[in-house]
């Protein structure tokens, strides 16, 4: 099997961990590759998860050591001896949804969620179509989110928690006035569609995308998808 390890430079315990990993997979006679790996095993967190995939770098199924408060990453740093080789050796996949943002000619994947948000603090007024029916509120912006990220940013929002392997998004408001608009949870084929009054900053897994101008649009549906490995 080959592997490509991506590591969170800026975390001293996983620059540490990365060459312990290194030399133990070497030792147990897994080939470590920079492309065409069969797993890309991310050291620091969900965060290394989700920026390489942002930036293109994953390759194969994913695998994460972090830290107890991490949700992909479901090797922890202090006990990765005991499960990573059996893991690996396993193989076994589950592939989880990720959505799709598109604006333009440009298209976004996301594993959490996608964020329309406000950028100097006065609220927006969003207009939502989802299947085609419009929703019209004002607020601090909206989340659609995957199962993956229903516990993060969506489920502060007030948003319900998913299980990761299910096949449905949710469409949270963030601080809708009079809560005009209720969080919504979709099937995997809905598609939303979101523009705004004025400009607002637009966000994907936490990664700042760009600045949206007023009335441009974004269609947000089911995308490729992730594998990841499993236990």
């Amino acid at each position: 099997m080959k592997i490509k390890l991506i590591t969170n430079k800026k975390k001293p315990w996983a620059v540490s961990l990365e060459k312990k990993v290194f030399s133990f997979l070497r030792k147990h006679n897994f080939r470590i590759v920079k492309k065409d790996a069969d797993v890309t095993l991310c050291i620091g967190g969900d965060g290394t998860i989700l920026y390489p995939h942002h930036r293109g770098w994953v390759q194969g199924a994913v695998l994460g050591i972090g830290s107890e408060t991490s949700h992909m990453c479901i090797i922890r740093k202090d006990k990765w001896r005991k499960e990573l080789i059996s893991i690996l050796r396993k193989n076994k996949k589950e592939k989880r949804l990720t959505i799709s943002a598109k604006i333009g000619d440009k298209k976004y994947e996301s594993i959490n969620d996608v964020v329309v948000h406000t950028h100097d603090y006065r609220v927006i007024e969003l207009s939502v179509k989802i299947n085609g029916r419009k929703h019209s509120f004002e607020g601090d912006g909206i989340i659609v989110s995957t199962p993956t990220g229903s516990t993060a940013y969506a489920y502060s929002a007030g948003g319900p928690i998913l299980n990761p392997y299910e096949k449905n998004i949710e469409v949270v408001p963030i601080c809708p006035y009079k809560r005009r608009f209720s969080p919504t949870v979709l099937s995997r084929n809905a598609v939303v569609k979101i523009s705004v009054d004025r400009t607002s900053d637009l966000v994907i897994d936490g990664i700042f995308i760009k600045r949206l101008e007023k009335n441009e649009n974004i269609a947000i549906k089911k995308g490729k998808g992730l594998t990841f490995l499993t236990r």
